[in-house]
């Protein structure tokens, strides 16, 4: 009796272990989850993100409150498209490069007055995102991008054009499905 327990506890085991090296495998190319850009603060976005390799693409949508000095506030909304190229694949990382395009919308106010902001980004940008081997349907991605920016902003004296350049850094957790 204790030897046909003993062979069917090393089958369930086996099959179990098979089972779980086959769903490991299963885990998709596309995922929905979190992305976060550092702006000042931390404005927390929706991420839809594909990853066949080697090329790759997001899309998302960020939105949050900028508090600037001297009173000014800014409501902040944020659409994204990227495309990456992974440049370095290993089992559970991977290193890209690639490009954004943005479209910005904002309000800001500033004492009494306050002014609508449109306009577009686009910024060179390289990331590496990776996952633990336990958790193969969990992604972590960290970016970093020069952005270009080009506003124009509606203000009671008049359209303004401005021009915002510089370094971004973003990061996020993706569920794959």
């Amino acid at each position: 009796m204790k030897k046909i327990l003993g062979i069917a506890l090393v089958a369930l085991m086996s099959v179990s272990i098979a089972q779980a090296e086959e769903t490991a495998k299963e885990v998709g190319n596309i995922g929905v989850g979190y992305q976060g850009m550092f702006l000042g603060n931390l404005l927390n976005g929706v991420a839809v993100r594909g990853t066949p390799a080697p090329i790759g693409w997001q899309v998302e949508l960020t939105q949050g409150m900028v508090d600037v000095e001297n009173g000014l506030e800014a409501d902040l909304f944020v659409l994204k498209g990227k495309g990456y190229y992974a440049l370095v694949e290993r089992a559970n990382s991977k290193f890209y490069v690639g490009a954004s395009l943005g479209f910005w919308m904002a309000e800001i106010d500033q004492g009494g007055g306050s002014s609508d902001v449109d306009g577009f980004s686009l910024a060179p940008l390289m990331g590496v995102e990776w996952n633990f081997a336990e958790l193969p349907e969990l992604g972590f991605n960290f970016e970093v991008s020069y952005e270009l920016n080009e506003l124009e902003a509606d203000t009671p004296g008049g359209d303004t054009d401005v021009g915002i350049y510089g370094v971004n850094v973003a990061t996020g957790i993706i569920y794959y499905f």
